[in-house]
């Protein structure tokens, strides 16, 4: 074994040989560290300050002690024999100066007084492995190599940047009866701030650490914002209102198909799913929003919120899959994507 002597210490072994002795000793002294008053020193410029001198020197008599407690455990480890080579090359600063082991007046070592068999010689066979030999012998490793992939449902939210709902500049004369603005819908701005702040809204009315009032989550909401540095506006459209992210909230507990499942809701569960084809092993790992708890103690429905103002269909479909991959991990029968803004409710069934 080949060890340092930090790493050696508890071990023991029959014979130790301590190499290297005649190293040159190097010290850091560029920045220097005093634990007493908690000051650090250095120089500039070729200058040092008054006390540079006094910790150098306190930091070099820490690091000698330090240094012969090493010695110790390297020179305490041999349980039969120590052996310490004899170097006829030294310098002045060398990790043996440390210690003043008279090495000259040491017996030196008799390897006679060892007995014992010769080691028996161990026959090489000649490699005949040929270059097609080691092409067959790869291929083989690499068919029965397992593979394993992580899905992270969760995770592509990170990417993705909410839209916001404006309407749209009318080009011509016809289009005005094409495109009629949606008056009923006020104006909101999105954006991952207020999903946040709407997730963790929803998770505490689930827990029962806010309760479900317009007034108690509008100040809650206001309290979210100010905590992620969001500023609180009275208008919905200028940016997050914790007016409107209390309605959204409320919205979204009264539609039918929450309010069916509420009483079974736990929010923010960790899901975790796994799932062999072939030599693939394929993880999942994420935190679904909520699921429901069946009185047999098993998931029959998981609940993803989302705040989107206006998802467009590619973005459903990718929430669509992302609620899939929580319902395979799950073995859930029902999967339900909550848009909390529009009062929308999109139903999600599992992959065959």
């Amino acid at each position: 074994s080949i060890v340092t002597m930090h790493s050696s210490k508890g071990l023991e072994w029959p014979i130790v040989i301590p190499i290297n002795s005649m190293t040159k000793l190097r010290s850091k002294d560029q920045f220097l560290y005093r634990r007493q008053d908690d000051s650090v020193h250095f120089g500039i410029l070729g200058f040092d300050n008054p006390d540079y001198d006094a910790v150098k020197q306190a930091e070099a008599d820490e690091q000698r002690r330090e240094r012969v407690r090493l010695w110790y455990v390297a020179l305490t480890r041999a349980r039969d024999l120590l052996l310490l080579p004899l170097q006829s090359e030294r310098s002045q600063d060398d990790w043996l100066s440390l210690l003043a082991l008279d090495l000259a007046s040491l017996p030196k070592l008799d390897a006679s007084i060892f007995t014992g068999s010769p080691a028996t010689p161990v026959a090489i066979a000649a490699n005949a492995q040929d270059l097609a030999t080691w092409q067959a012998e790869a291929t083989g490793i690499a068919a029965g190599e397992r593979r394993i992939t992580w899905r992270q449902p969760s995770r592509h939210e990170q990417a993705i940047g909410e839209t916001v709902a404006e309407f749209l500049v009318f080009a011509g004369p016809d289009a005005v009866a094409d495109q009629q603005p949606d008056v009923d819908r006020p104006l909101i701005q999105g954006g991952r701030e207020r999903g946040l702040a709407l997730h963790k809204l929803l998770e505490e009315i689930l827990t029962g650490e806010t309760p479900e009032a317009q007034d108690a989550l509008q100040a809650r909401a206001a309290e979210l914002l100010a905590q992620i540095g969001v500023a609180d506006n009275a208008d919905p459209a200028d940016g997050p209102s914790s007016v409107e992210m209390a309605a959204s909230t409320l919205r979204g507990l009264e539609l039918p198909e929450i309010v069916a499942l509420r009483p079974r809701l736990r929010s923010e569960v960790p899901v975790y799913g796994s799932k062999v084809d072939g030599m693939t092993m394929e993880l999942t790992s994420g935190v679904a929003d909520a699921v429901a708890i069946a009185v047999d103690g098993k998931i029959d429905a998981v609940i993803d919120w989302k705040s989107d103002v206006d998802p467009d269909p590619a973005l459903v479909e990718l929430y669509r899959g992302q609620v899939r991959d929580y319902l395979a991990a799950t073995k859930g029968p029902r999967g339900l994507i909550v848009f909390l803004t529009l009062g929308r409710v999109e139903k999600v069934a599992p992959n065959p």
